[in-house]
């Protein structure tokens, strides 16, 4: 869809932003996944004369040109795309992992018909400040604040040393082969 207005006797036009993926068809390829154990095998199977490491456009380039179904393709749209997937294992591991993440967090029937609401008590005709320092006491402690280091995603395959971006990998991994450039 295209959509133009008019500012100062100028027209400007502007496109609709389309999404690159169809999430109905992703969660669609993910229930089959959880579903279905054996899907995620015959999908990573597909993949045997794919060139590792990859990226997630690399792997669902590959699919399409293979003519993979589309739930498979659709299943490898549900990867992350900041990853470098090292083989077939690791891009087996982390289908799996993300369809188990999504079991976790799936919500059942018997929740959405009859959900744990908790009610506190509130008083209307309370000042301000004693509404405040309720909020104060109820604050959560069950979440531990999280460091940096704790958020690294990014594990060198030669001695297992987290980054947190990419690019510091990179330049890690430049320096053991000793390749870098100071």
């Amino acid at each position: 869809m295209v959509l133009s207005f008019q500012m100062k006797d100028k027209f400007v036009g502007a496109s609709r932003h389309r999404p690159t993926h169809d999430a109905s068809r992703i969660n669609r390829a993910v229930d089959r996944a959880v579903k279905d154990p054996s899907f995620i095998d015959s999908s990573v199977a597909l993949l045997s004369k794919l060139q590792f490491p990859a990226f997630k456009h690399t792997i669902i380039d590959h699919a399409r040109r293979i003519k993979a179904g589309d739930d498979v393709i659709a299943l490898f749209e549900s990867l992350d795309g900041h990853f470098e997937y090292r083989d077939q294992y690791h891009l087996q591991k982390s289908l799996e992992e993300n369809t188990g993440r999504k079991m976790e967090h799936q919500m059942s029937d018997e929740t959405r018909t009859n959900p744990d609401v908790r009610i506190r008590p509130t008083d209307a005709g309370g000042s301000i400040k004693d509404r405040e320092a309720a909020n104060e006491q109820e604050e959560r402690k069950d979440y531990p604040e999280v460091t940096p280091t704790a958020m690294s995603n990014f594990i060198c395959d030669r001695c297992g040393k987290p980054f947190q971006n990419q690019q510091d990998l990179v330049k890690h991994r430049q320096f053991e082969s000793g390749t870098s450039v100071t």
